[in-house]
């Protein structure tokens, strides 16, 4: 008689073992994070850390604050740098980016 096939153990389709095995060792434990549902809720992180550290703040007051401190200035100051800075990527990208065949090269594979 024929064996049987084994049978799928750890629960994984054919396209995530698949994506498993071309994948970077030191990558496969971070592909849950191109999941659609992590994708489209990943904005809730940093609102999250923003409400955290505001209440932290709020708590443990600075020793020595500036003239232009106001509640919660410090996580809004943060919070408006990190969406400056994500948000400037793609424009940073179109602006400095160069074509595939910029020095020249050919591609003769």
């Amino acid at each position: 008689m024929a064996k049987k096939p084994k049978k799928n153990t750890t629960g994984l389709t054919r396209a995530q073992i698949k994506e498993r095995t071309e994948a970077h060792p030191l990558a496969v434990p971070f592909l849950w994070l191109g999941k659609e549902k992590i994708i489209k809720n990943f904005i809730f992180v940093p609102l999250f850390g923003l409400i955290f550290f505001s209440l932290l703040g709020f708590k443990y007051p600075l020793h020595h604050p500036a003239s232009w401190d106001f509640a919660f200035s410090y996580t809004l100051i943060g919070f408006a740098a990190y969406s400056f800075v994500v948000l400037m990527a793609w424009p940073l990208f179109k602006l400095l980016a160069r074509d595939e065949n910029y020095y020249g090269e050919e591609d003769n594979d």
